[in-house]
């Protein structure tokens, strides 16, 4: 999960990480009340979870109120680096001696966390690393022990402050479970080292053991997750029967979409399009989820106005209850409000499916649903193909609405 630049502040300042004076407005009215906690000059910054905001004119050095109103009316609710700006960082200025590099983030290849660290930091550093990547400093670190305080000393033994910087950095890199920590730039003012922006990214698959942080949850598309996207990450919270919802993506298609395993969900989203079709959602159940959280996410992907079909597939499981899966899409289907009219397709292939299969003929049958069976010997692809075509077929007929 990427974190809002504030946020990461309020990470930092946990292991005594120093940042100028900031505070966070949603609106010009609170950045116009904000400005008098402050003198001038000060800092505007908008907040994304992109970079190069610098480049991009989203922080500006403001003199005067005139500026600051101008700024904030420009920014809101513009799209800079393909985000809506809902969030604008009125912050201190301050004079800045020297300006540092610095990071902590996973090296795939040692596969172990390494330092990065240059003495030339900034809104240039990507220059640096393209023309002068000597000037980049990178040290491995053991993830158990954490840094080599001898080996830190040595590197850095003419800025003592940098060294200690580097273990408190390493505090909330391995204390808060993050994939990435950069301070850039890391400024010496006056005798102090002080985090002017803070960049962090933490690990989803501990975020349960973090619930004292007080991050907003994040979309998949854009910054502020959808209503469904919310609901379907909660399916999995303190229930590890399974994953059901963990990943759920909303998209602007109109065939709904239950994948079952994580290949064979790319597979199906990449024949989808092949097909011709467009997902209304990415979502997948795994591992073997009982009935009652595939109902969950059932009824949240189905919940979606403008839905044209729905595919239920997966590849042949070796130990998920296919039953069991598939009896929880059936609870889940009956819930939707108006009763769905429109095509599905499950293609499934494992553990009891043949009882599953019989169970939703019955269902289909005596329910009046249009359900499609496709055993286990039909590709995925082709089941993707068979959902488009019944998809256009039923939009002829009852254009896009359920």
């Amino acid at each position: 999960m990427k974190l809002y630049e504030f946020e990461g502040h309020e990470i930092l300042a946990k292991t005594g990480i120093q940042s100028p004076f900031f505070v966070v407005c949603e609106s010009l009215d609170e950045v116009i009340q904000a400005r008098k906690r402050l003198k001038f000059p000060i800092v505007a910054k908008v907040q994304t979870l992109y970079g190069r905001r610098g480049k991009s004119g989203g922080i500006k050095k403001i003199n005067n109120q005139k500026q600051l109103i101008a700024f904030a009316k420009q920014m809101f609710g513009t799209r800079l680096q393909n985000e809506i700006v809902k969030y604008i960082s009125v912050a201190q200025y301050v004079d800045i001696a020297q300006e540092y590099y610095i990071s902590i983030t996973y090296d795939t290849k040692l596969k172990m966390p390494v330092l990065v660290y240059s003495d030339y930091g900034g809104m240039d550093i990507d220059e640096v690393k393209k023309t002068d990547p000597d000037k980049i400093l990178r040290i491995g670190i053991d993830p158990i022990v954490g840094p080599n305080q001898k080996e830190i000393s040595k590197v850095f033994k003419n800025n003592t402050s940098i060294a200690q910087f580097i273990l408190r950095l390493w505090d909330v890199f391995s204390r808060f479970d993050c994939r990435l920590v950069e301070v850039n730039p890391l400024a010496k003012v006056t005798n102090e080292l002080m985090a002017v922006d803070a960049k962090i990214i933490l690990d989803d698959s501990a975020l349960s053991r973090h619930k004292d942080l007080e991050v907003m949850p994040k979309g998949a598309i854009s910054a502020i997750p959808t209503d469904r996207e919310v609901m379907a990450g909660k399916i999995d919270e303190d229930d590890y029967r399974g994953s059901a919802g963990t990943t759920f993506i909303e998209l602007d298609g109109d065939i709904a979409v239950l994948a079952s395993g994580g290949g064979a969900s790319l597979l199906l989203m990449d024949s989808l399009i092949a097909a011709g079709g467009r997902a209304a959602n990415y979502t997948e159940y795994s591992g073997n989820p009982p009935a009652e959280k595939v109902q969950k996410l059932t009824e949240i992907t189905l919940s979606k106005s403008g839905i044209s079909g729905c595919i239920v597939a997966g590849a042949v499981a070796n130990f998920t209850d296919i039953y069991e899966t598939l009896t929880g899409f059936v609870l889940g289907l009956v819930k939707i409000k108006p009763k769905p009219k429109y095509p599905i397709v499950v293609r499934r292939g494992g553990p009891r499916q043949p009882e599953a299969y019989k169970m939703l003929e019955k269902f289909a049958r005596t329910k009046n649903f249009d359900i499609h069976l496709l055993g286990p010997e039909i590709p995925i692809s082709e089941a993707s193909k068979k959902i488009v075509e019944l998809s256009q077929e039923y939009k002829k007929i009852y254009g896009n609405s359920n």
